[in-house]
């Protein structure tokens, strides 16, 4: 026996050793930086999963704003253009960081400049973000592809509408993963990345397939007319790019070419005509599914509602009440859902109730809280509406010419600066037929197509023909142009005045 109560105790022992070890793993995820919850104020936030990560904690500084942009007054008194600070203060690492309108202990944005960032800290600063984010800004901080995950990561998550990577050519192949379907960026800045030819292949075929971007520049890389033609393919089958910027990028004629012949009309190819029949079969599919199945008469299979006790049927209640019309009618009545000999059930009652409940306790609700159901509602109208853009290969303004399907070209994009580059009279020639087939096309009425081209320090000659008459047109088709008055209007205003 006593042997026997050894090893009873020898057990417990051990199974009391066993649940220790269990109790100190639990406690060490407890202090992992991934099951931090967070409280809504994000410099305690981020200094807490900095030190759950054992990661020197980068301060944060609020970015200064001028006066004419945070609409504050300056205070009339001492001149304050300048302030002293430590000299060594610039070189030191920060994160500058922009705080929510309505909650200051939130941001909206956050800027690094000018020093390397870690994956391990994009990480900290990617758990410590609040849904108030919407814009990133690292500007040469040698991101690698381990922190472009991370910010993919950030993207999947958070409403991120603006991301600038600029000076980070270590991930200059890379960059297309961030115009995927998961992420929602409206505006996207890679200037000066060393992105060469190569590297557009895969970034055009990403804006093809894009439905969210407005704004892209790529500005000082090294794309050249092969990079040019690649993006022209992928504006082939994009309508929501409304900006592009591809200056100080080596372009020249064909290149340029390229991007004319997209703002005019498109010939279909092979594999094009095969996705648009797909598309139109695949359209009458899902409206003809929708429709109740006919007979070979004509008429609907489905019983109608309103007719349902009407012939035969009515008949045969008749009988089985012996004729009297009078308990027909109170059989009906009994028959009826949520009525009982004419009287609303209890459940009826009970569903009314609970909605005149549900309207009190909404109102108590608002007056409590004095303007919350006011806020609400401009909540809700400052929400983003999701924009449902029609497929190109569906267009309805088709010609069918010499055996080639033609559809409307991109009359999306509003601006395009080709400034800084190689472009002769030549490419000067292909703009020009651009513009003179948007004014003059009826394939798109009403969509006006590019309204600003900037086409500053290139190769032609100013003084050329088709330049002077493709300025001429640019300048009517500016939103913000005002026609000069004639002389005789003129005189009359000044008579007036």
């Amino acid at each position: 026996m006593a042997k026997k109560k050894e090893k009873n105790t020898a057990k417990e022992e051990t199974v009391q050793v066993v649940e220790g070890d269990v109790e100190e793993e639990e406690t060490h995820d407890d202090n992992s930086p991934e099951a931090y919850v967070l409280t809504g104020d994000y410099r305690a936030d981020y200094t807490e999963i900095c030190k759950r990560s054992d990661l020197s904690i980068i301060p944060l500084k609020l970015r200064a704003t001028s006066p004419a942009s945070s609409g504050t007054e300056v205070p009339e008194g001492a001149p304050t253009t300048f302030v002293t600070k430590d000299k060594y203060c610039y070189l030191k690492p920060s994160i500058e960081i922009e705080s929510d309108d309505e909650n200051k202990d939130s941001i909206k944005s956050f800027h690094i400049k000018g020093w390397k960032v870690s994956p391990q800290l994009l990480n900290a600063l990617s758990l410590a973000a609040p849904q108030s984010l919407n814009t990133i800004s690292l500007w040469r901080c040698g991101l690698t592809q381990e922190g472009l995950i991370v910010i993919v990561g950030m993207l999947t998550k958070l409403p991120i509408r603006n991301l600038l990577l600029d000076g980070n050519p270590q991930c200059a192949g890379e960059y297309y993963v961030l115009l995927s379907e998961e992420c929602n960026l409206s505006t996207l800045s890679l200037r000066s990345n060393k992105m060469r030819c190569e590297h557009m292949k895969q970034l055009g075929a990403a804006l093809a397939g894009n439905k969210s971007l407005t704004n892209l520049s790529l500005h000082n890389n090294n794309i050249g007319d092969v990079g040019a033609i690649h993006l022209a393919k992928g504006l082939r089958m994009n309508r929501t790019l409304l900006t592009l910027n591809l200056s100080a990028n080596e372009l020249s004629d064909s290149g340029t070419q390229a991007i004319s012949e997209v703002l005019t009309s498109l010939n279909l190819s092979h594999d094009e005509i095969v996705a648009r029949r797909k598309l139109i079969s695949e359209n009458k599919t899902s409206v003809t599914n929708d429709e109740p199945p006919t007979t070979p008469g004509g008429r609907s299979k489905e019983r109608p509602g309103s007719n349902s006790r009407t012939g035969s049927h009515t008949a045969l209640d008749k009988k089985g009440k012996g004729g009297a019309s009078g308990k027909g009618k109170k059989q009906d009545k009994m028959d009826k859902p949520g009525t009982k000999d004419g009287r609303k059930s209890d459940l009826g009652n009970k569903g009314k109730d609970d909605k005149r409940k549900g309207a009190t306790d909404s109102k108590k609700g608002n007056t409590k809280k004095g303007t919350a159901g006011k806020k609400y509602q401009e909540e809700k109208e400052q929400e983003p509406e999701v924009v449902e853009f029609q497929n190109p290969l569906l267009e309805a303004n088709m010609v069918e010419s010499e055996g080639s399907v033609v559809v409307p070209g991109n009359f999306a994009l509003t601006c395009l600066n080709l400034s800084n580059n190689a472009i002769t009279n030549t490419g000067v020639t292909a703009l020009y037929k651009a513009i003179h087939f948007q004014e003059n096309s009826s394939m798109k009425r009403g969509i006006k197509g590019l309204l600003r081209l900037i086409l500053k320090n290139n190769k032609f000659d100013v003084e050329s023909r088709h330049y002077t008459d493709l300025m001429d047109m640019m300048i009517r088709r500016d939103p913000f142009y005002e026609q000069p008055l004639l002389e005789e209007d003129h005189s009359n205003i000044t008579a007036q005045t």
